[in-house]
């Protein structure tokens, strides 16, 4: 069994994630701002809504991201304070298409949590969504939602 403050997004089999317009527009532009570099950050919310996020120290890597073992528990033990779930991480790919690598299949230990990848690579940015399935990533849906007023 999880501990509660670790989500389950895809739990219902095919649930929509939905993404907070505010939240998209945020990730959005730290994706850009870290570029070259990759941007990384661990998703935040209820269920399959993704509402808030913790940002990553990027690494100095045009090609990967990685977080040091203090700094990853560190937001864990944040967003556990916060009474949120972890729903996923995003991460930007800063050359290339929004599609997962194969440092991505290796380094991806959370399969219950959604996967999404920032394309930066084109004129304009793509997002991606992913959920590992049978040992890859499959492409799924998601919505943005405007935030409550």
């Amino acid at each position: 069994m999880l501990p509660d403050w670790m989500g389950e997004p895809f739990a219902s089999k095919d649930n929509k994630l939905l993404l907070s317009r505010k939240v998209a527009k945020r990730l959005l532009h730290e994706a850009q701002e870290a570029f070259p570099y990759e941007y990384s950050a661990l998703l935040t919310g209820c269920e399959s809504a993704v509402t808030d996020y913790i940002s990553m120290p990027h690494s100095f890597d045009k090609h990967a991201f990685a977080w040091d073992g203090a700094t990853f528990f560190q937001a864990l033990n944040t967003i556990q304070k916060s009474k949120v779930q972890w729903l996923g991480v995003l991460h930007s790919h800063p050359h290339s298409p929004p599609l997962p690598s194969a440092s991505d299949h290796k380094g991806w230990h959370y399969p219950m949590l959604s996967y999404w990848i920032i394309g930066l690579a084109s004129e304009e940015p793509v997002l991606k969504l992913y959920q590992w399935k049978n040992g890859t990533f499959v492409a799924r849906d998601y919505a943005i939602i405007d935030d409550p007023a």
